[in-house]
């Protein structure tokens, strides 16, 4: 593997240009499969470069690979793209320039990063034996993107990843500072929509009804029950409901009523529990007070589980480049889901976090913006990763 001093320097002397391009990405954050300005910055970036481009599976994603100076194994590099729906308040000079809409999750930094990576990993192709896919993925936050590369044959096409990586910025790290864990690290994320349908009438009245909206509440008290009461203590699950939506004025009790919702855990068997027990218990209160109902069940993101060979080659990377108080071992499960778990159930490998600082503004929140004092160690974990798998 390169040397950690080469390796810094070389990164160091890109480093001005790629946060740069980081607030540049920034300023035009998109959400799911909407990343067409974003995606042709990416494409413009890596036009006449080494890296060969494809087409589009999903007309927005990027993806691009280096070959090295003979064949050999290929490693997978992924960085998501899309922004949220959510009006930025950073006040930064590079803040968002479209409303309603900001990077909040920090994918701006994770596309610098790769992109950073590759311009550094083209100077050193001739040490590669084997090539680098990159792959600069749409929708992460929804839809599944991920999901949807797959299913298109991200992972059929010649040269196939035998290992997969992608970095993750992280709040609560020290900057600049990289975690990971073997096993399960990130939930699975269903959805569901609850329709409760009554009779409804004027609000004086309620006896001459059949209430929806005391339904709901029902509901909503009862599926609190679900993962205390059926779910084993030593396991982890979470049940909440996110929306309630019904009636239009203070005196009109209304015909429906809907809630919606998500379910986390990590393991799979679970899915099948919180559904059944969701059904019978909705099902119990709509007949108790007179009302029918729909529920449908969506399932989504699947836990996220690092491959242990992956996070150790990950460790050694890391703390021979950036030294052994870069990696962090205190690597906490979290509820919270990542479309990167559809390449590890395909791929060994591994998601590591990135640490943007310990009092740094929360991911998803407006004040949220990536901590470019993260971006160089995020570059040289990347390269380090890419020349560990396929150096000669």
């Amino acid at each position: 593997m390169i040397d950690g001093t080469e390796l810094r320097r070389r990164v160091s002397a890109i480093l001005p240009e790629i946060v740069e391009l980081r607030h540049a990405l920034h300023r035009i954050p998109e959400t799911h499969f909407q990343e067409r300005e974003t995606s042709a910055v990416i494409r413009a970036r890596l036009a006449g470069s080494a890296v060969e481009l494809l087409p589009p599976l999903l007309e927005t994603d990027v993806i691009g690979l280096l070959r090295g100076a003979s064949d050999g194994r290929c490693i997978l590099l992924r960085a998501d793209m899309d922004g949220l729906p959510v009006q930025e308040r950073t006040g930064a000079a590079w803040r968002s320039a479209h409303p309603g809409r900001s990077h909040a999750c920090g994918h701006d930094g994770h596309m610098a990063m790769l992109l950073g990576a590759a311009r550094v990993l083209e100077g050193l192709a001739d040490r590669l034996s084997g090539s680098v896919r990159f792959v600069f993925q749409p929708a992460e936050e929804e839809r599944c993107g991920g999901k949807a590369l797959i299913e298109k044959g991200l992972l059929d096409i010649a040269p196939r990843p035998q290992i997969a990586f992608a970095l993750h910025g992280w709040v609560g790290l020290p900057v600049g500072a990289v975690s990971s864990a073997p096993g399960p690290a990130m939930a699975a994320a269903d959805t569901f929509r609850i329709t409760v349908r009554g009779r409804g009438g004027h609000a004086a009245l309620p006896h001459l009804t059949a209430d929806p909206v005391v339904a709901a509440a029902q509901i909503v008290t009862g599926l609190q029950s679900v993962v205390s009461r059926s779910v084993d203590p030593l396991e982890s699950a979470v049940l909440s409901i996110a929306r309630i939506a019904g009636g239009s004025t203070s005196n009109v009790i209304p015909d429906e009523v809907v809630l919606e919702g998500t379910t986390r855990y990590f393991d799979q068997s679970l899915q099948i529990l919180l559904s059944q027990r969701m059904q019978r218990i909705v099902s119990g209160i709509c007949a108790a007070f007179g009302c029918e109902f729909d529920l449908v069940y969506e399932p989504g993101y699947v836990p996220l589980v690092n491959h242990g060979p992956a996070v150790d080659m990950a460790r050694g990377v890391v703390t021979a480049l950036l030294g052994p108080r870069t990696w962090v071992s205190d690597h906490a499960r979290t509820m919270g889901a990542e479309d990167f778990a559809f390449y590890l159930d395909r791929v060994p490998g591994a998601l590591l976090r990135l640490g943007l600082g310990e009092s740094w503004p929360p991911l998803h929140a407006a004040g949220f913006d990536f901590n470019d004092d993260a971006i160089e160690t995020g570059i040289v974990t990347l390269v380090g990763l890419a020349l560990e798998f396929c150096g000669r």
